[in-house]
């Protein structure tokens, strides 16, 4: 069954509903926003602690344990998973969808479907009505007042193991079954990002078949990369979510079906160019001249005219331009470069430096030859934005 787009699943750009420029709750109180609350009051309203517990919440300081794909928790007999770290994990888009068709989205759910909140809209298409946008808001923030520990896992840079020697037969068998579970949803049976869910969901889900791909380390993308955004994921930019809780080898499972389902890269089998043995720290907040550089660089590169003066990212309409990605898709809306969670290659300044060096798809160029230092360029821009959007990482 394929369901017609999600209007309105993104706040203009400068508006987030949840959007992680604007923390959900306040740090120090607690105390909800104005959307959250109201979110909460349909949240009870609908049922959902039934399901859901709310347990789980990041201690203070030191390691969390992030959540699998259906965690079991301190209560192994719910019905779903516990939500305590919900806020920031997934994208808008990805939450409205599944409260309209969640078996699309988690096949095998017995999540019911929250149609109710949802009218028809330009075309006769699903619209999420004030009290979605509100529910959603409402799970955004869970965990957040305390600590956004999605933004912690996505300023880091993910450890890239090298593949273990294995046959590939079976390594394809194996990501297979994977990707029928966890990807066909979106990205279709046959890699076409055609999959049932693919019509909710603001983004268009990539097409494998092309071979091209939006997020890359060097001019063209390898392996490493794939394996990469498998783990990270692309935060709340899209609906792409994070994988980090499979092992090691069945990411690289992954990858190797996802590169089978293109003519060119068929049978290339899996490259261990560009893996690293341990993740890299996040880099500690730099004050002083960085800053001053980054509006430089900000200016002088152009960045606002697709970013809009803050870097919350705009629509095509408000950019007065059309971008298209990799393979001719087309790009609804810039990225939100003011936080961690939402930049959609990863949160890390190693992220923003493979963006500005190698470009993103064909949306966005190549900045490499005004750059210097890329790693130091991407520093200093991303504190400039920190500072005016007035909340860190």
């Amino acid at each position: 069954m394929v369901l017609p787009a999600l209007l309105g699943a993104c706040a203009p750009a400068g508006e987030p509903p949840s959007g992680p420029g604007a923390p959900a709750a306040d740090a120090e109180t607690g105390q909800l926003t104005a959307d959250e609350t109201a979110g909460e009051a349909v949240y009870r309203r609908e049922g959902c602690g039934r399901c859901h517990t709310q347990f789980d919440a990041p201690p203070d300081r030191g390691t969390v344990s992030l959540p699998g794909p259906v965690d079991s928790g301190p209560l192994a007999s719910r019905v779903g998973p516990d939500l305590g770290l919900e806020g920031h994990r997934r994208s808008d888009d990805w939450q409205q969808a599944h409260l309209y068709a969640p078996e699309i989205l988690v096949p095998g759910s017995r999540m019911p479907a929250s149609r109710h909140l949802f009218r028809a809209g330009r075309g006769g298409a699903p619209e999420p009505t004030e009290e979605a946008k509100q529910l959603v808001a409402y799970l955004q923030g869970l965990g957040r007042a305390r600590r956004d520990v999605w933004a912690e896992f996505r300023s880091r840079e993910p450890r890239i193991p090298a593949p273990r020697e294995a046959p590939a037969s079976d390594r394809l068998e194996r990501g297979d079954r994977l990707y029928r579970l966890h990807c066909a949803a979106c990205h279709g049976a046959g890699g076409d990002g055609r999959g049932p869910a693919a019509a909710l969901l603001l983004f268009p889900p990539r097409d494998f078949t092309a071979g091209l791909y939006r997020f890359r380390s060097t001019p063209a993308s390898r392996d490493a990369d794939l394996f990469r955004m498998i783990t990270l994921g692309t935060g709340t930019g899209s609906a792409m979510p994070a994988f980090y809780f499979l092992s090691d080898e069945e990411r690289w499972a992954l990858v190797l079906r996802i590169k089978e389902f293109s003519p060119a890269l068929r049978g290339s089998g899996l490259s261990a160019e560009g893996v690293e043995a341990t993740p890299s720290p996040a880099t500690p907040r730099v004050e002083g001249t960085d800053q001053g550089r980054g509006k430089d660089l900000w200016d002088r590169l152009g960045c606002a005219t697709c970013h809009g003066a803050a870097g919350r990212g705009m629509t095509p309409r408000e950019a007065g331009t059309l971008w298209a990605d990799a393979a001719g898709m087309v790009v609804p809306r810039s990225g939100d470069l003011t936080h961690a969670c939402s930049r959609r290659g990863g949160g890390s300044d190693e992220a923003f430096a493979r963006a500005l060096t190698f470009g993103v798809g064909s949306a966005m160029p190549s900045f490499a030859e005004d750059l210097g230092e890329p790693i130091d360029a991407a520093r200093a821009l991303i504190r400039h934005l920190e500072a005016g959007q007035g909340a860190g990482r």
